[in-house]
């Protein structure tokens, strides 16, 4: 596959292979796959580049994996070119029959698993996105709640110097410091505590966002099919991760919308897995603006289009 930056280099003659060629997409992923950044971030306040390297990440291991698959459907003629002989032919040389063999069988099983739309590398990818998303948001509030807490601490030692400088000009430093910890332990016990993602749906999200002013705004409601994928992903996953693949009656009931029946072996098809991840990176991009709306170089257009959110999946994916 050539890349769009020498597609349209206009000295095509001059073209050469390897990474001096390789386009921007390209080098990201390679440097990614080879240096993960959330192996370098410690300070816990990453949550979203961590949650975006994740999707990465799932995306990435998900198309090598179908790329790889198309790669090995061609093991088979590969190996009649090595060994000079057509796998069918009348007369196989014995040391040609055991490679020949072996290269059949990695090339129908590569089909088969793409007849079968590679359906666990599509649930794999998804278990990661949710898990992602769910630790984007936790972190996210505890992160944000901290930061308030902190905040009003500081605003009323600030205040209460201010009142009586004198007292505080007198006052040791390590007393001040006791004094501080206490007045932020105080508002720390009085702020409402940081809640962790619960439930189904937005709602699972929306809650504990809302602890932290970050909950959909009244003009920027979230469609309701964005709310049912969410919803039945999340279901998909319960049943993925503890039920050993199975639909269970509990899944039912929180995701009434599934096309599945008690019992039912859960295949996640290349359109289940456009439609959620699509989902998944919708909401977390608009999650993500929501503290950006006020920012006077941020306009509506550069929104998610919520409306729109099908179109969010990655292309060919």
């Amino acid at each position: 596959m050539i890349c769009r930056e020498l597609m349209n280099d206009p000295n095509l003659e001059n073209l050469r292979v390897g990474e001096k060629s390789a386009g921007e997409f390209a080098r990201k992923q390679l440097e990614a796959a080879s240096n993960d950044p959330r192996v370098s971030r410690d300070d816990g306040r990453a949550m979203m580049a961590d949650f975006w390297d994740a999707m990465e990440e799932a995306e990435r291991v998900r198309t090598l994996t179908q790329w790889g698959l198309h790669e090995l459907t061609f093991a088979l003629e590969r190996e009649e070119e090595r060994q000079g002989v057509r796998h069918n032919a009348d007369e196989i040389p014995p040391p040609a029959a055991g490679p020949l063999q072996a290269a059949w069988e990695r090339t129908e099983w590569a089909r088969a698993e793409l007849e079968n739309e590679s359906a666990h590398s599509n649930a794999q990818a998804l278990i990661s996105m949710n898990s992602a998303l769910d630790a984007m948001v936790e972190e996210l509030v505890k992160f944000w709640r901290g930061f308030q807490v902190k905040r009003i601490a500081e605003e009323i030692i600030q205040k209460g110097t201010a009142a009586v400088p004198e007292a505080t000009a007198e006052t040791k430093a390590e007393h001040l410091e006791l004094l501080k910890q206490a007045v932020h332990d105080l508002v720390d016990q009085k702020v409402p505590k940081a809640l962790r993602p619960k439930g189904s749906g937005i709602a699972r999200y929306e809650k504990p966002l809302s602890r932290i002013g970050w909950q959909a705004p009244g003009d920027r409601p979230i469609p309701s099919d964005l709310n049912v994928a969410l919803t039945e992903l999340g279901a998909l996953r319960d049943v993925l991760v503890h039920c050993a693949g199975r639909v269970d009656e509990k899944a039912l009931a929180q995701a009434p919308t599934l096309n599945y029946r008690e019992g039912q072996f859960v295949r996640i098809s290349r359109n289940d897995y456009r439609t959620y991840s699509a989902a998944v990176r919708c909401y977390a991009q608009e999650i993500s603006f929501r503290p950006m709306r006020s920012w006077p170089e941020v306009t509506d257009a550069q929104l998610p289009d919520l409306a729109n959110w099908r179109a969010y999946v990655l292309v060919n994916a």
